[in-house]
């Protein structure tokens, strides 16, 4: 920047020398007049003719010396001071070769030449400014800002010496003391257009937007547009770096981003979906507003604006690609999010938020062992601790913590919930009050099937962190599974009336509003089997369709089951209509049903439920039906009916571990009374993202009185077996799925007077899950087991519907 202190319009030259004819004096001064007027060339031909009639003219040396500097030809007018003796040569020349040697670099050369004119004039203020001025174009601040100290005060209101610690600011980058020095500018002369303007920019600089558009009312006159935008925009970024922060009331938390966003508006004045692209100016607006709308969750206006920049080939930079693949991945389009987050990290490398992001889309796309080495290779960059050279104290690596947080998480991504437990409890030991920590792992728990536990700790977070939303949603979601209808809805509408945006709200109010619909449950089957024990064809039909909630914990429904069967004494079928009602609360499920078998000419069927749930571990049930329906279809045919009673119990120590036992009696209007034992164990063997193999135990045994009766009917029998279940997903897209299952069973079936004989069975069956209120199931089943010694093989096709509306 070039700083004009001196003013050369008056003439520099002192006296005539006497020598000279009148023609000479004459020449020399059209000379002056004419470079004072920029007829720079006429001059010199005359200055240079001049030299060469009198070369030991010192005076006609000196004139055309400050002639070429006027005329910017600082090196030429050094090159000719070389020709004379400086410590003779005018005052004025001598200056002007200093401010020519400033000018050029030459600061050492230019110190000693503002030296020598100090020297003559030790009451000159110009000179020393020069001096001060020609340390600042050195980069020697510390000597300039200490003689602008002192000139400060011994010449307090001299607007000069304020301008050269003005431009000692401008140069030193630090817009504190060009705010100073500017500010005693307009107070010794508030017309000082300069001064207004260097102030207005330097607020601008030190992020004081607010003073600086004040500035600009003020001082219209002082900047021009380009300036004002410049500063529109720094008001927008501003905003929108403040946006990012949480406040106390949610209600507000849009306060500053909308700012932002008005501020880009009016220094647009423009159609953003028109916007010229070729402009830098009209760029960096759109990226501004770009990161604006990801922070206002205006997600599809901020992918429309970053694919304007797309077709203008504008080259992006990384956080406004990072902004773009937030919004790609929010309106859940990963594919696209993973492009933008890739040209984001291959611009910056160093930004982990970002890189964050691409772990959360890579789980998103299900690509579990990419998103597996993405985290692993944070891990290994960032040390655990933070390394303070000057502070002895250790204070661990934040975002370390965060990394080991994600990999857990990453784990229950997978299913492996026992994992990610393990790690998270590993990370709460160590930092025992980090509340995200506290969260994470009662999460975990909800989904390891913990409801309770994770509630009793989110109640806690709750209420010590009430502005954190994690822990809100945690405790809302574990009282939809407790059960808690009330409560839950009072929490999920509280959430979604202050953070309507937030997508973990979306899915808890989702997850609200589909337990609100009505629902459809069937179960269907045919089989055809070489025996006759359980009928030679069979088919079989149930479905149960529920309201919606009545008064929170009611359900009414309606429901029917269907079968039929071949025996070789004729057919057999049985239809069950009936109605019924529901009653749920956090620790009871219970339920009331009547119907009618048709065609038989049993009484009405009457059915009891009850379910109790003791804690996130243990379960307790019972049921009583009169005129059962689960009665067999080939003594309902002969008009036998029976009552059946039982109990059972579950423990489910997890997500990988549960066992039951029920223990049933049935007794048959024929004299017979049936006594049943069912156990089961399941245990999960192999976790993997996109395969879980559970191994189920089971064991039943009955016992009967009458043996002589027209339908299968065991004295005493024992059926044992194990299943190897093995689940695969082959496709997932959020909650739209597709997979596989394929169940390999085989056992021992002992039944009194005929022995022992063996059992197997393979299944296979097809999931196909449409989004997250309709899913159905169909497969197929091979099965052999004995009756009355006699091996069947049965073939059975079936399928399952689940359906919210």
């Amino acid at each position: 920047m070039a700083f004009v202190l001196f003013n050369y319009s008056t003439p520099l030259f002192a006296v005539e020398n006497n020598s000279l004819s009148t023609s000479v004096s004459e020449s020399r001064r059209l000379a002056l007049v004419a470079a004072r007027e920029g007829r720079f060339d006429e001059s010199f031909i005359t200055f240079e003719k001049l030299i060469k009639d009198f070369p030991d003219d010192v005076g006609i040396k000196a004139d055309y010396i400050v002639v070429l500097t006027w005329a910017k030809k600082n090196l030429e007018a050094l090159n000719l001071a070389k020709s004379i003796d400086l410590n003779t040569a005018p005052t004025y020349c001598v200056n002007a070769l200093a401010r020519a040697a400033r000018d050029t670099g030459k600061y050492v050369q230019a110190l000693q030449l503002y030296e020598l004119v100090i020297q003559r004039e030790p009451n000159n203020l110009d000179p020393v400014l020069g001096k001060v001025l020609t340390h600042i174009d050195a980069g020697e601040f510390d000597v300039a800002s200490s003689n602008l100290s002192a000139l400060r005060q011994n010449y307090p209101n001299n607007i000069e010496v304020y301008r050269a610690l003005s431009y000692l600011g401008q140069q030193a980058q630090q817009p504190v003391i060009v705010i100073d020095a500017n500010t005693h500018i307009l107070e010794l002369n508030n017309k000082d257009k300069d001064a207004a303007r260097a102030l207005i920019i330097a607020a601008r600089e030190a992020g004081a937007t607010t003073q600086a558009m004040m500035l600009v009312e003020k001082y219209p006159d002082a900047v021009d547009k380009n300036e004002v935008d410049k500063i529109n925009n720094d008001a927008a970024a501003l905003y929108i770096a403040w946006g990012l922060y949480s406040v106390k009331d949610p209600a507000n938390r849009f306060a500053d981003t909308d700012k932002a966003l008005a501020k880009l508006d009016g220094a647009c004045h423009c159609d953003w979906n028109t916007l010229d692209l070729g402009l830098d100016k009209n760029q960096n607006l759109v990226f501004d507003r770009i990161v604006a709308l990801r922070n206002r969750y205006r997600m599809q206006e901020a992918i429309n604006q970053y694919e304007q920049l797309v077709r203008a080939q504008v080259n992006t930079p990384a956080y406004v690609l990072s902004a773009a693949g937030d919004a790609y991945l929010y309106k859940r389009m990963p594919e696209e999010a993973l492009k933008a987050y890739d040209a984001s990290i291959a611009k910056d490398s160093s930004n982990i938020e970002t890189k964050f992001s691409k772990f959360y889309t890579l789980v998103e796309l299900e690509r579990f062992d990419d998103a597996n080495s993405l985290i692993d290779s944070l891990s290994k960059d960032v040390p655990r601790y933070r390394a303070r050279t000057k502070n002895p104290v250790i204070r661990p690596n934040e975002t370390k913590l965060e990394i080991d947080s994600k990999a857990a998480y990453l784990l229950a991504y997978g299913d492996d919930l026992a994992g990610a437990e393990a790690k998270f409890q590993a990370l709460s030991n160590t930092g025992p009050m980090n509340h995200d920590v506290e969260a994470s792992l009662a999460e975990v728990w909800r989904w390891r099937g913990w409801p309770e536990k994770s509630a009793l700790q989110m109640s806690k977070a709750t209420h010590d962190y009430p502005s954190e939303i994690l822990p809100k949603t945690i405790l809302a979601n574990s009282h939809l599974d407790l059960r808690d209808w009330r409560v839950a809805e009072a929490e999920i509408q509280s959430l979604v009336n202050d953070y309507p945006e937030n997508a973990s709200v979306q899915e808890l109010n989702r997850r609200l509003e589909l337990h609100n619909r009505r629902q459809l449950t069937m179960d269907a089957f045919t089989s055809q089997s070489s025996g006759s024990a359980l009928g030679s064809r069979s088919k079989g039909l149930s479905a149960v369709l529920y309201s919606s909630p009545i008064d929170y914990n009611y359900r009414a429904f309606l429901g029917t089951q269907y079968e039929y069967a071949n025996y070789p004494e004729g057919v057999g079928h049985a239809f069950f209509p009936g109605f019924g009602l529901e009653y749920t609360n956090r620790d009871w499920r219970l339920t009331g049903a009547v119907s009618q078998a048709i065609p038989t000419n049993n009484g009405i069927t009457s059915t009891l439920t009850a379910e109790y749930r003791v804690n996130d571990y243990w379960s307790l049930a019972s049921l009583l039906d009169i005129n059962s329906s689960q009665m067999p279809l080939r003594g309902l045919r002969t008009g036998t009916s029976g009552d059946l009673v039982n109990v059972s119990s579950t423990y489910r120590w997890s997500d990988l571990t549960s066992a039951s036992i029920l223990a049933g009696y049935m007794n048959m209007d024929d004299g017979n009374q049936r006594e049943m034992i069912n156990m089961g164990f399941d245990r999960r063997l192999i976790t993997k993202p996109h395969y879980k193999l559970t191994a189920h135990i089971l064991v039943d045994t009955s016992h009967n009185k009458e043996v002589d009766v027209g339908y299968f009917n065991p004295a005493s029998d024992v059926d044992t077996k194990i299943i190897l279940d093995n689940e695969l997903t082959l496709w997932r897209r959020y909650e739209r799925s597709f997979g596989h299952r394929l169940q390999v069973g085989a056992g021992q079936y002992w039944q009194k007077n005929f022995g022992t004989g063996s059992t197997w069975s393979v299944s296979y069956e097809q999931q196909f899950k449409w989004d997250d209120a309709f899913e159905i199931d169909y497969g197929v089943e091979r099965s052999r087991h004995p009756y009355d010694g006699v091996s069947e093989t049965a073939t059975q096709f079936f399928a399952r519907l689940n359906l919210l509306f």
